[in-house]
């Protein structure tokens, strides 16, 4: 009887797990935030001095989304490896919410610093970013490309053509049940003359889903099963006795 327990109690343990944890299967594209699973959460830009309306900061940036964070990376090889962070207050015709802290691949020197890579530090469900190319114009030749990649090391690309509304893009993606997304590498271009959009982008704040912790299910797994272990070698130990 005991063993048909502790039988019961590890097929629900490995059962849990395996639906809890990630496989390879798929990722599909999300096209408006609309989309987007209620209650994600978003990242936090350190927000700027008061007055102070553009500052340069080092790749990797890496800053705190709810209990995970994500890291942002420049271009490799480009010297030097910086992004200018801006507020609202600094061009892309004021499409962005008012207040909206950006990130813009763009350095000191005015020189793009593209593509843009996005890691998430834990894997996460999802994720959805409003994003601009050009500074200057609403830009309807933009177009961007953002490849998606999961746990198992493949990637799947998309491309967003043609602007939301006010001029921004939203680019996002849902990995479909049993997958995860790890890593987004965001590439924007443009047709227009001297539109300097070549990644040369501003993204706003990113939206995730986390992946549910599996560790927390195979701790309680693992207590049940010493507990009941434990128990019946004290049963065992008092029969002899």
């Amino acid at each position: 009887m005991f063993y048909r327990s502790v039988l019961a109690l590890l097929t629900f343990v490995i059962l849990a797990l395996a639906t809890a944890a990630p496989a390879r299967a798929d990722v599909i594209q999300l096209l408006s935030r609309a989309q987007l699973t209620p209650g994600g959460v978003t990242t936090d830009y350190p927000n700027l001095p008061i007055g102070v309306t553009a500052a340069v900061v080092a790749s990797p940036l890496t800053v705190p989304a709810g209990a995970t964070t994500v890291t942002f990376i420049a271009a490799a090889g480009v010297i030097p490896n910086e992004f200018l962070r801006v507020n609202q207050g600094v061009g892309f015709l004021g499409n962005f919410p008012p207040g909206t802290e950006l990130l813009v691949t763009e350095n000191r020197f005015g020189t793009p610093v593209g593509p843009l890579t996005i890691n998430f530090n834990t894997p996460v469900l999802e994720f959805g970013l409003d994003a601009q190319n050009n500074l200057f114009a609403v830009d309807t030749t933009s177009l961007f490309t953002f490849s998606v990649f999961n746990g198992a090391g493949m990637s799947f690309t998309f491309t967003r053509g043609g602007p939301d509304t006010l001029g921004l893009f939203f680019l996002g993606a849902r990995a479909t049940p049993g997958d995860i997304i790890t890593r987004v590498v965001i590439s924007g271009s443009s047709t227009l003359p001297l539109s300097f959009a070549q990644n040369n982008f501003a993204v706003g704040p990113v939206t995730i889903q986390p992946v549910p912790e599996p560790a927390t299910m195979m701790l309680l797994g693992t207590g049940l099963v010493g507990a009941a272990v434990s128990r019946y070698r004290k049963r065992r130990q008092a029969k002899t006795e």
